[in-house]
């Protein structure tokens, strides 16, 4: 069952190991007779075929969870002065 192919018969009975190595990013084709029927994938292969994306709200909230920017105490105060405030140059036009 190393092969990236297997039949419905197999498919059915390791199912649960399929499964593993798709989600590791190993597609695995099912045949049927010799022929293609269907062909498991990751959730995230899916995801990236099909261009589902998460909003950019909750692809930033992800991201703030998983670094866990509340912990770092970082405030508005902290990027006072950052900002060069001057009108810019002047230009002719």
């Amino acid at each position: 069952m190393a092969s990236n192919k297997v039949s419905v018969a197999e498919a059915r009975q390791h199912f649960a190991r399929l499964i593993e190595r798709a989600r590791k990013g190993n597609p695995i084709e099912i045949t049927r007779r010799g022929e293609p029927v269907a062909v498991l994938l990751s959730a995230a292969e899916y995801a990236a075929m099909t261009g589902e994306r998460p909003s950019f709200v909750d692809a930033t909230t992800r991201v703030r969870e998983r670094l866990d920017v509340e912990a770092l105490d970082i405030g508005e105060e902290d990027f006072d002065g950052l900002r060069d405030r001057s009108p810019g140059r002047e230009i002719a036009l």
